[in-house]
């Protein structure tokens, strides 16, 4: 008997039809609202020309080590490396610079969007289909992750091809689907370690149904749970290096928040950020969710209960149960959460805002559609017309105003890669508190160094190295964890050696997602 014919509860069975409207004017919107959602989806991935910003930095500073020093950067990172490799690879071919490196991201943005369109084509028809990719290529959560130098847009790739290689061995488990199973669930571990969370449930998803089902459905849950079980398998190599980045870096930028801050940080990030916009876009997001999974089909409309798509059902217990596991270890020991981290829950977000426009009543589905394309494509044009580091307006005003031979510190660290990038080929820099060049930020024990720093010992030290020099420029602002205002100490302890000092840039928290001061000393020479 086929495992494909038997309807199991979250297995996913031939196509369900989307309901939608049938005259021609519907059409024509829906056709509209989709070529606009791509093709401005596809622009919006490879536009931003703003500066790097820390963690995009730090990724290419990471990439920059080669595959000789990949692993003890990441042992001073907490990462697994195969974003990476990946990204070397990309540098070496189209080179380290700024615009270069974010379109990686784009490039894997695009391939997510085409995914998107076999996912979709796995469970819907083809105004279903149409849906769930304009929806994916004009969310602003997509089109920031495709245009940042991190692995989301991987993962993004990586998640949606999981769901197609699941549906594919689970209506015919034979070798070479299974090896697409094992293939995909390596490299979501080695992107990202959230990928362990979901692992964890799809394994144990897996084996209740090798228990309970019938002995076909068993056989083909086995052979695809033995196929996630190879592909984690290499995993192992990396846990000492796992094992050391737990001990030792962490998340010492922020602490775990409490279950209702995760909720607003998913939502914020699904929205696209912070303001209005974004909220609107969070709003009519969750509204459309809420409806495709609340929401039953008989012959004549729509009607409110758990849906009746099983495929449907499936994922979004995968990534509901994936972000509950994470959150609550998170919240367990102490962990930071991120909005990104949702990735982990978003294609079944955009599968099931998809499946709300399509049960909407007479024609506000499509009229629905374009308004959430609309709203997205605002939210995204107002987050990507700011630059996320103010550390590039105060790169401009150190090149047009400084002298050969001065020198630029960072309070704290976390300023430094994206200064560096811009500065460091042109004056001598350093970071607060170890005062190294401040190219990466090393979190191997972040939070004990910081708290062992004293600000008056550091501003002699910077004193000292920058002799000579006509000006010392102090890139500065306080608010990060685990520093406790040292850096506004730092700034006062090098006024009281150097005199004075003029801001000539205040931090603006309000326009950048990292803003900064930017002072002035006479050198210690003068």
């Amino acid at each position: 008997m086929d495992p494909a014919a038997v309807r199991l509860p979250g297995i996913p069975p031939l196509r369900s039809a989307i309901v939608a409207g049938r005259d021609r004017t519907d059409r024509i919107l829906l056709g509209a609202v989709v070529g606009i959602a791509v093709v401005g989806g596809v622009a919006l991935r490879f536009l931003p020309m703003t500066p790097l910003w820390l963690d995009e930095a730090q990724s290419a500073a990471i990439a920059a080590e080669g595959p000789a020093g990949l692993v003890e950067a990441l042992r001073h990172d907490g990462h697994p490396p195969l974003y990476y490799l990946l990204l070397m690879g990309w540098s070496s071919i189209l080179g380290d610079g700024g615009a270069a490196l974010r379109a990686l991201s784009g490039v894997l943005g695009v391939v997510a969007m085409g995914l998107t369109w076999l996912v979709a084509r796995c469970h819907l028809d083809g105004r279903g289909t149409a849906a769930v990719v304009a929806v994916m290529a004009s969310s602003p959560f997509a089109i920031r992750y495709g245009t940042e130098v991190r692995m989301y847009s991987l993962l993004l790739v990586l998640l949606l091809a999981g769901h197609l290689v699941l549906v594919a061995a689970w209506r015919r488990s034979e070798f070479r689907r299974l090896g697409g199973v094992a293939a995909v669930t390596a490299a979501l571990l080695f992107t990202h370690y959230w990928s362990l969370f979901l692992v964890v449930v799809v394994a144990v998803l897996l084996t209740g149904v090798a228990l309970r089902g019938s002995v076909p459905v068993r056989r083909s849950a086995r052979r695809m749970l033995g196929a996630v079980a190879l592909g984690a398998a290499p995993f192992a190599a990396w846990l000492p290096v796992l094992a050391g980045q737990m001990a030792h870096t962490g998340t010492p930028w922020a602490s775990a928040p409490r279950p209702t801050v995760v909720v607003a940080l998913t939502l914020e990030a699904f929205g696209g950020g912070k303001g209005s916009e974004a909220l609107l876009v969070a709003v009519a997001t969750s509204v459309l969710v809420a409806w495709g999974i609340g929401s039953r089909s008989d012959a004549e409309a729509a009607r409110l209960g758990w849906t009746d798509l099983p495929w449907l059902r499936a994922a979004a217990l995968v990534g509901g149960a994936t972000m509950v596991v994470g959150a609550g270890l998170s919240l367990a020991v102490d962990s930071a959460f991120q909005g990104r981290y949702a990735v982990y829950c978003f294609v079944p977000v955009v599968l099931a805002a998809a499946v709300g426009v399509g049960r909407l009543p007479g024609r506000a589905g499509p009229w629905a559609l374009a308004v959430l394309v609309l709203l997205s494509g605002v939210s995204v044009a107002r987050e990507l017309t700011r630059d996320r580091t103010q550390v590039g307006v105060i790169a401009e005003a150190v090149v047009a105003t400084a002298m050969v031979g001065d020198h630029v510190v960072f309070c704290p660290d976390q300023l430094a890669p994206a200064g560096h990038r811009l500065l460091g080929g042109r004056f001598p820099t350093a970071a607060y508190p170890v005062l190294d060049d401040g190219e990466k930020v090393d979190w191997y024990d972040y939070e004990v160094r910081n708290r062992a720093a004293d600000p008056s010992e550091v501003a002699d030290r910077i004193v000292a190295w920058s002799d000579g020099a006509d000006h010392l420029w102090l890139v500065w602002i306080d608010g990060f964890s685990t520093l406790d205002g040292q850096c506004g100490i730092l700034r006062t302890e090098l006024g009281k050696r150097l005199g004075g000092g003029s801001t000539l840039v205040g931090a603006d928290g309000d326009e950048y997602y990292n803003p900064a001061n930017l002072v002035r000393f006479p050198g210690p020479g003068r």
